[in-house]
C-alpha cells in the first residue's frame, strides 16, 4: 500500500524551487511583483529597471530625488522586502 504525504503543491513548489537552477529567475520576479504592487504607482513610474542578484536589489530611476528618498530608508526596504519574501534574502540595494 502507497503512503501519501498529504502536503499543499505550494510548500511542494516552493521546495522545488529552493532546490532547482530555476531559483534566480523566480525570486527576481517575484521582487518586481513586490516593487510594483506593493510601493505604489509613483516608485513604479519613476523605475526604469530593477532585477535581483545574488541578494542584491539593483534598481535604475528617473528621478535624483526619489533615489536619494529611497536611499535613506534603504534598510526600511530591505526589511519589507524580505518580509514580503517570507525569508531574509535581500541583503543590500543599489541605487543608480
Amino acid at each position: 500500500m502507497k503512503k501519501h504525504n498529504d502536503q499543499p503543491i505550494q510548500d511542494i513548489l516552493k521546495g522545488m524551487m529552493k532546490k532547482g537552477p530555476l531559483t534566480t529567475g523566480y525570486y527576481d520576479t517575484q521582487v518586481k511583483l513586490i516593487w510594483n504592487e506593493k510601493l505604489g504607482k509613483l516608485l513604479t513610474n519613476k523605475t526604469v529597471k530593477i532585477h535581483l542578484n545574488k541578494g542584491v536589489i539593483y534598481l535604475k530611476l528617473n528621478s535624483a530625488p526619489l533615489r536619494k528618498e529611497l536611499f535613506i530608508g534603504k534598510e526600511q526596504l530591505i526589511k519589507r522586502f524580505n518580509e514580503e519574501l517570507g525569508e531574509d534574502l535581500v541583503k543590500d540595494m543599489i541605487f543608480s
